[in-house]
């Protein structure tokens, strides 16, 4: 009895870590996030994919896909990738997914950044190094060319914070309902947890279906 229960128990474990995912943070943030924190103590061998938040769009886009197909080329065919990305990062998350084929967990994505982040064109503050570092309008305006990335059919879950005050919770909902399985929370920009909804999606999310 005491080995069914040990195998059982190492089995719900291994649902978990039977998938490499790989993070993409948010604007002026970097692999030092609190969001990668929290996906590491479910899936601990999380990679981190870092861009320059000062960079144009293709020139960071490039720069991700390099690093997923590195990461990637490492997975076992029994543990595929899985792409994860906050604010930003969920941007980016979703245009690699769409390119590579990848499933991905969108946390807060911003959906326009063009327009999302024309308010911090300046002098940034970086969050973790508290370095100064210039947003360039040709920066911001390099968003416009993103292409959508809806129109690859892909699993992907999409998780609103209600309570975000950066970004519009209605907006997301609408460019999203029919293009990913959507999973609402009381959180603001930041999620406070990976709920029993993410972690199920995560471990299952492989079954084929769209959305």
């Amino acid at each position: 009895m005491g080995r069914i229960v040990q195998w059982l128990a190492q089995y719900a474990v291994s649902r978990y870590y039977a998938r490499m995912l790989a993070y993409i943070h948010g604007f002026n943030s970097c692999a030092a996030s609190r969001t990668l924190g929290l996906l590491r103590e479910v899936f601990p061998q999380t990679a981190a994919l870092e861009y320059p938040s000062g960079g144009s769009f293709s020139e960071n886009l490039g720069t991700l896909r390099t690093q997923a197909e590195n990461v990637s080329a490492g997975c076992a065919a029994t543990s595929p990738l899985v792409l994860a990305g906050a604010s930003l990062g969920g941007f980016y998350a979703a245009q690699l997914g769409s390119l590579l084929g990848t499933p991905c967990l969108l946390l807060n994505p911003v959906i326009q950044p063009a327009l999302a982040l024309r308010p911090f064109v300046g002098t940034q503050i970086h969050y973790y190094s508290g370095e100064e570092w210039e947003f360039t309008l040709a920066a911001c305006q390099s968003y416009a060319a993103a292409p959508d990335p809806r129109s690859v059919c892909l699993p992907r879950l999409v998780v609103i914070g209600l309570a975000d005050d950066l970004l519009d919770p209605a907006a997301s909902l609408t460019y999203w309902q029919q293009d990913a399985r959507i999973h609402t929370t009381a959180d603001g920009h930041s999620i406070a947890r990976l709920d029993a909804v993410i972690r199920d999606w995560l471990a299952t999310h492989g079954s084929g279906d769209c959305v």
